[in-house]
Order: structure tokens, then sequence, then C-alpha cells
């Protein structure tokens, strides 16, 4: 980022791209560095968005947004995890054909970790699916009641 006050259009391009961090309840520190911005700036706009009134409906939205796009992240991790997980196979077979023991062993020991990443995260996404969001928990007790 340019040194200086940015102009009217780069300070709202800036801000939109610090609110999608925000959203993603990303940590302020993590987004300066992401966004090539000073972390006191991050934090101005943090603690105006912390302390903006919560329109019931709106939150539910957001939380609801927040959660389908976290499904999505962990979806692209899996597709990315499979696709790795195929050309280390393909490495396995190469190494297995030159003879190259130690070239084996250790693609092996990889895809072993990248299978137990792959498992941890579809998990954590299986559990993300299965949780009901907060309009459905208030839903669900207005309709008790």
């Amino acid at each position: 980022m340019k040194r200086g006050r940015p102009s009217i259009v780069d300070q709202q391009k800036l801000r939109s791209l610090i609110f999608e961090h925000y959203e993603k309840d990303i940590s302020a520190i993590v987004t300066a560095k992401e966004c090539d911005v000073q972390y006191k700036t991050i934090r101005k706009y943090y603690k105006i968005w912390d302390n903006e009134p919560i329109d019931d409906k709106d939150f539910l939205v957001r939380i609801k947004n927040t959660k389908e796009r976290a499904i999505q992240s962990f979806d692209k991790d899996i597709i990315t995890l499979d696709k790795d997980e195929k050309r280390i196979e393909f490495l396995i077979n190469k190494a297995l054909q030159k003879g190259s023991i130690t070239e084996f062993e250790k693609l092996t020991n990889l895809k072993l970790k990248i299978m137990g990443q792959k498992a941890k995260t579809v998990s954590t996404k299986v559990n993300l699916v299965g949780t009901p969001t907060a309009d459905v928990i208030i839903n669900q007790k207005e309709s008790i009641a």
C-alpha cells in the first residue's frame, strides 16, 4: 500500500476489504498483514464495527452468511487436499518405479499427513453444517412456547 492518505475511492475499497476480514472474524493483526495496512488503521475500523448497534435480523443474516462462507472455505480446502493426495500418489508410484525407498517413505508420510488433515477438515465441516444457527434456535424456542 502507498504511504500517505489514500483517495476517497481507495478508502472505500480498503474499508470494504477490511470489512470482509472483520466479518470472517479474522484478527486485526492478520488483517493488517494481509491488507498491507497499519495495525492501528485496522483496529480503528474494528472498534467502530464492534460498537455499532446490532439489528437482530441483520445479525442473523450475517451469522448465516459467515457460516455459509466457512462451509465453502472448507469445501475448497477439501478439494485442494484431494488434489494434493492424488499428486502424492502419483509421486509414490514414480518412487516405487525408481526403487527409491527413502523417497517412497517420505511421500507416504506426507500422504498420511494430508489424509489426516483432510479428515479433520471434513469433520469440522460436518460439525459446522450440523450446528443450527441462532434463528433456528430462536424459532424452535418460540414454537415450543
